[in-house]
């Protein structure tokens, strides 16, 4: 599987992209760097400093953009990311700097060409990819993207999960862009379901493999204030589990819905709003004719009803999650 990332270059962005670094299956073309947990030079850095300890000095990474400033203003998430976005253990420059530019130009490239593209922070690089290539959602390329909520509210703003609340015109934009293949969006209901617990943090602090030894001090860092929405004792890696999703499809059940976010300024500035109706029928269809996978019904139902105008485009939506799956791979990485 061919990839490129977008990525703000946090710690959950690290555990994310360790992973797919060892994993035989995935070629990573290119990482992209936004602002989101950090700002976009700092980003860049980050993922360099990633990169290199994953023995990837080869792949290029390519600057991109802060989120717009039309926005929401939300305070950089120092208490959970550090100020350098990794936690602040003092980890090393890296050997090479990140290019000044490009990344949106190199996203359309990419994706014009069908590659799969994993975002994991705000969606101002994809947005203006778009820009750039408005035909590339045509090619067929898939888009896996951490972010949004259907039911578990925000955790950035009351409703907003936070790499679509750093800048909501972005996400919009992508979500409504027309894409050939409906985009999987990886959000809080699966990835505040999928954490981690006391036996998965104790395996990286083992550090008995070099991936764990990496990231054994980011995530040490980010565990401590990371779990605020999730039981006592567990802790979510948001980016992780969105990178597994684009690799292993029976992780998450999504089924397709509408999907569009609110950019009105109001209270609900950022909120993905996820039309669950369409849930309830297809539900309602699926027990009708048998069609129903896993529990997940397949294929669309006409609304029905005097009520039923909505809003919204087709977008995956992850709902349920495999929570031992995930953290079986997790004490994988580990050495467990």
């Amino acid at each position: 599987m061919r990839i490129v990332i977008d990525s703000d270059g946090g710690c959950d962005d690290a555990a994310a992209i360790v992973w797919l670094a060892g994993r035989p299956d995935v070629e990573i073309a290119a990482v992209t760097a936004v602002g989101g947990n950090v700002a976009v030079r700092q980003a860049g850095r980050n993922l360099r400093v990633i990169l290199e300890a994953c023995g990837r000095a080869d792949v290029p990474v390519l600057l991109g953009r802060d989120p717009s400033p039309d926005r929401p203003h939300l305070e950089r998430p120092v208490a959970i990311h550090g100020h350098d976005g990794l936690g602040d253990v003092g980890l090393a420059d890296p050997q090479q700097p990140p290019q000044a530019g490009g990344a949106a130009e190199l996203l359309a490239t990419e994706l014009g060409r069908g590659t799969t593209l994993l975002s994991l922070g705000p969606l101002r690089n994809v947005a203006d990819a778009l820009v750039a290539d408005p035909a590339a959602v045509r090619s067929g390329a898939r888009l896996v993207a951490m972010g949004g909520s259907a039911r578990a509210q925000g955790n950035a703003r009351p409703t907003a999960e936070a790499n679509v609340a750093h800048d909501p015109a972005a996400a919009a934009a992508v979500v409504a862009a027309g894409w050939a293949v409906p985009p999987l969006l990886v959000g809080l209901d699966v990835t505040l379901a999928a954490t981690l617990r006391a036996q998965e943090r104790d395996l990286l602090a083992a550090r008995r493999t070099p991936a764990a030894a990496f990231l054994a001090g980011p995530l040490a860092a980010y565990n401590r204030r990371s779990g605020t929405f999730c039981p006592p004792g567990e802790t979510p890696v948001h980016d992780l589990l969105a990178a597994m999703a684009l690799v292993l499809p029976d992780l998450v059940a999504a089924p397709v819905l509408p999907v569009a976010v609110d950019t009105g300024r109001s209270a609900a500035w950022g909120q993905t709003v996820v039309d669950l109706r369409v849930l309830a029928w297809q539900r309602a269809a699926a027990a009708a004719d048998g069609t129903a996978q896993g529990g997940v019904p397949v294929g669309a139902a006409e609304p029905t009803g005097a009520n039923a105008a909505g809003d919204g485009d087709p977008v995956a939506v992850a709902l349920e999650v495999d929570v031992e799956a995930f953290r079986w791979h997790v004490r994988h990485l580990c050495g467990g």
